[in-house]
């Protein structure tokens, strides 16, 4: 018996035994940015003054004049030629191009629109058209708006708060 199992014992040290723990993938991903520009500091938390509207004056125009707004780019690298800009928020239930507002207290049956510099609504998620830019150490103001947009009758008092962030994709 025991020298079988010495023979057993030899038989498998001259068996290589070889166990594979498994292929390891490494995935490494990049984003290599050129030609960015710098938000300037008023533009990275800005608050826009809406203003104050009537309940009732949805029920006549089913939104409000748009109020304009400016997002300022500052020391564009020289290869610096356009930039596309995407807010991101919140979507309206009911619509999902608009901002939702946000907090107790707020208004009902309305969400706010951003508008491009042509007053185009511009669909949450999705990149504007192409903003031109200069490259060097001047500011770039991009103009946006912001509208009230009724999305049923009637639209119920309060406040109308909303928040967004955007995202620049340059070109």
């Amino acid at each position: 018996m025991k020298k079988q199992l010495i023979a057993l014992l030899a038989l498998l040290a001259a068996y290589q035994c070889r166990a594979d723990l498994g292929v390891i993938n490494i995935s490494i991903t990049a984003n290599l940015v050129a030609n960015t520009c710098s938000v300037s500091l008023a533009s990275q938390n800005q608050t826009v003054q809406m203003g104050d509207w009537a309940d009732k004056q949805f029920a006549v125009n089913q939104q409000t004049p748009a109020k304009p707004f400016i997002l300022t780019l500052e020391n564009c690298d020289a290869g610096a030629r356009g930039v596309k800009i995407t807010f991101n928020g919140a979507a309206n239930g009911t619509d999902a191009t608009l901002l939702a507002l946000a907090g107790a207290g707020s208004a009902q049956n309305v969400g706010l629109a951003i508008l491009d510099k042509d007053k185009n609504r511009i669909p949450l998620g999705k990149p504007t058209g192409l903003y031109p830019l200069k490259a060097g150490p001047g500011n770039q103001n991009l103009q946006f708006y912001g509208q009230y947009v009724a999305t049923a009758l009637p639209v119920k008092a309060g406040l109308a708060n909303a928040d967004a962030t955007f995202a620049l994709e340059y070109q």
